[in-house]
């Protein structure tokens, strides 16, 4: 998510050039503001990773051009979600894309901090992992290193349960590829581009379903909706399928993407701006600076903030 800079440079190049030709997805469920007022305030928030309880949520919160990143938490409580607080180790650097372990003991996470003995190299990211002890963090950030391919630094991590870890690699200027590097006695094995990978396609920010049985991505350069739709790909054998749209009640003609799940895969939690303003009136046409600002700072001022949906009922079309 916040390494795709040249994205906007490429998105009208591959439009007119490049469409790909599906049978959207048609959920039942239609998309709602995740946290309303806690979580999704107004602010810029994306990403979305649960404990293995559900009760604990992390996420992303940044500035609009992802200059400063931090990884904030909120618990659930009787009345809803807390107040979000940053994690402990968050705010010198910009810390992102948090993935809570399948056993819920670690939190994985994206960061440009220095490497040990390095200098800080902006937007230079790696993966780390810091311990949790329910949705306590018990450890300093640890590296968390992966057999890829050498170049570019891989990006976006996300767990099936059974260990095999999902991410994409992008080369910065033209191209995104999704990967996996699958856990096999105990070590991971050298990362593999999922089938479904092409060229001409600009794919990143895969996160598989815990069970690995589908895995949801985005796109600005498939035939879509919008200019950044999700998109979704089943597991079949050994394969994947070839990816579907996942449909209007998910994507929009603005950008929609770092995708989340719940626990159970049965909510998707996803990045919109879809909710804006209504041109408001005011009594005798006079709007006060209060008014003005309460809009300005309400989920209604078109940042992009986190949303969810049920899935529950999401198949491949056959």
């Amino acid at each position: 998510m916040k390494k795709l800079l040249f994205l906007p440079l490429i998105i009208i190049a591959y439009l007119s050039t490049h469409a790909q030709t599906s049978t959207p997805i048609a959920l039942k469920d239609s998309a709602r503001i995740f946290g309303k007022d806690v979580i999704s305030t107004g602010n810029f928030v994306f990403n979305a990773s649960f404990t293995p309880d559900g009760k604990t949520v992390y996420f992303s919160k940044s500035t609009i051009n992802f200059g400063y990143i931090g990884i904030f938490y909120s618990v659930k409580n009787g009345s809803g979600w807390s107040a979000p607080k940053p994690v402990d180790f968050t705010g010198v650097y910009r810390d992102t894309d948090p993935f809570v372990s399948a056993d819920g003991k670690r939190l994985y996470f994206a960061s440009d901090r220095p490497l040990d003995g390095k200098p800080f190299k902006d937007y230079d990211y790696h993966f780390y992992y810091v311990t949790l002890d329910g949705n306590k963090i018990t450890s300093k950030p640890v590296l968390f290193s992966l057999p890829v391919p050498s170049g570019p630094a891989p990006s976006y991590l996300s767990f099936a349960d059974n260990g095999n870890a999902y991410f994409f690699i992008s080369d910065g200027k033209v191209d995104a590829e999704m990967y996996v590097s699958k856990l096999k006695d105990g070590k991971y094995q050298p990362a593999e581009k999922l089938p479904f990978n092409d060229p001409k396609f600009i794919d990143f920010d895969p996160m598989v379903a815990h069970d690995e049985s589908f895995i949801i991505f985005c796109s600005p350069n498939r035939k879509g909706i919008g200019s950044n739709d999700l998109w979704v790909s089943f597991k079949k054998d050994t394969t994947w399928t070839e990816p579907q749209n996942l449909g209007p009640k998910v994507n929009t003609a603005g950008a929609d993407g770092a995708p989340g799940l719940s626990r159970d895969d049965k909510t998707l939690y996803f990045l919109s701006s879809r909710e804006h303003a209504d041109r408001p009136v005011y009594p005798g046409g006079k709007v006060t600076a209060e008014a003005f600002d309460k809009l300005l700072h309400s989920t209604k001022n078109g940042m992009r903030i986190i949303y969810e949906i049920n899935i529950a009922d999401l198949k491949a079309e056959h």
